[in-house]
């Protein structure tokens, strides 16, 4: 820990010799101390006082999912429509993004503010494409003193690869952001929601890594309390929350975009099970392999990491839709296995 972080610690008495007085207590002493409950912005998802990252591929919708839980924070309203999700109270959030351009952004938050409660609630804030530097300390101290002045509760930070230089390198690096992000926490007393990518995947298409541990640059797992991993299963988005640090790891669950003249102006979300989830995901991985890398037979499948078990069910599965053909291979008695929406076009 640097000495910025100690002295980030205000309930920690520092003498003069930069030692710390008293810091040792007996065992029974500290666990016959009442437990306060815990507090959640954002049932089930979010606890007060935490990181919580949101990671993913590319157009996963991750960055809607970030504004999703800022609005639904805001507003007191359930995030993305599930009553599970429901928030105790409105809290004060603040949103910076600097992913897009402000003009394409102000359209998107318009439409999803309006369709979710009409006009702005006072109880938002937002920063777009300000330049904001999670690598300049007098950033950091910018956001810590606004985040007080304000009340804020919630802060939402998209992306984390346009906020840091820092998100990509390796773990020793990523630690000083996500020591950044710790400061933060302490200091304005919010909870954070980062938003950030997963690391590319391995050249034959299948990443057989945890999703908690997919994040690029290292570190990410184990400085946040709430991975939660978003992936895209055809029309709809899978969410993932998994390896929770201090709960039970939530239910996943999927969500589709309405639209209305060509923005997404609400999140409908459906409850699944981790059994059904799984089967998604691996079916879509196994399909995006095949676009990628197909026609293909079965043991080139097995060789890129797929389970026998995996590609026996969801290869039946996929045929039975009418998603996947197959034609006899070069060697006799086999198969190679195509997307049928590429072999017509």
């Amino acid at each position: 820990m640097s000495s910025e972080d100690v002295t980030a610690l205000p309930h920690i008495d520092i003498g003069s010799n930069g030692h710390c007085a008293d810091y040792i207590e007996p065992a029974e002493a500290f666990i016959s101390e009442d437990d306060a409950p815990v507090q959640y912005i954002i049932p089930e998802l979010l606890p007060v006082g935490v990181i919580m990252l949101i990671h993913g591929e590319p157009r996963a919708r991750k960055t809607l999912a970030g504004f999703e839980f800022a609005l639904a924070a805001a507003t007191g309203t359930p995030a993305f429509g599930l009553n599970r999700f429901a928030p105790p109270r409105p809290v004060t959030t603040l949103y910076i993004q600097e992913e897009d351009p402000r003009n394409l952004t102000r359209p998107r938050l318009r439409a999803l503010i309006r369709e979710r409660c009409g006009r702005a609630p006072d109880t938002l804030h937002v920063s777009v494409r300000r330049g904001v530097n999670l690598d300049d300390r007098r950033w950091v101290t910018r956001i810590i003193t606004d985040c007080q002045r304000l009340g804020v509760s919630l802060l939402v930070l998209d992306a984390a690869r346009r906020l840091s230089a820092l998100t990509d390198e390796g773990p020793a690096k990523v630690r000083e952001l996500t020591g950044v992000l710790r400061r933060i926490v302490i200091e304005a007393d919010v909870s954070i929601v980062i938003v950030h990518h997963d690391v590319k995947p391995p050249s034959n298409g299948n990443d057989q890594r945890r999703r908690s541990q997919r994040a690029s640059g290292g570190d990410w797992f184990a400085a946040c309390e709430c991975p939660v991993h978003v992936e895209k299963v055809g029309d709809e988005s899978l969410a993932f929350p998994e390896d929770f640090k201090f709960t039970t790891d939530p239910a996943p669950f999927k969500f589709r975009c309405e639209t209305e003249g060509g923005l997404i102006t609400r999140l409908v979300g459906s409850d699944t099970t981790t059994e059904q989830a799984e089967a998604a995901g691996a079916r879509e991985k196994l399909l995006a392999w095949l676009r990628s890398q197909g026609p293909a037979p079965k043991t080139a499948m097995k060789q890129a990491g797929f389970g026998w078990e995996t590609i026996q069910k969801h290869l039946a599965a996929l045929m039975e839709a009418g998603k996947v053909d197959s034609r006899p291979g070069r060697k006799a008695g086999t198969n190679v296995y195509f997307v049928v929406e590429e072999a017509s076009s």
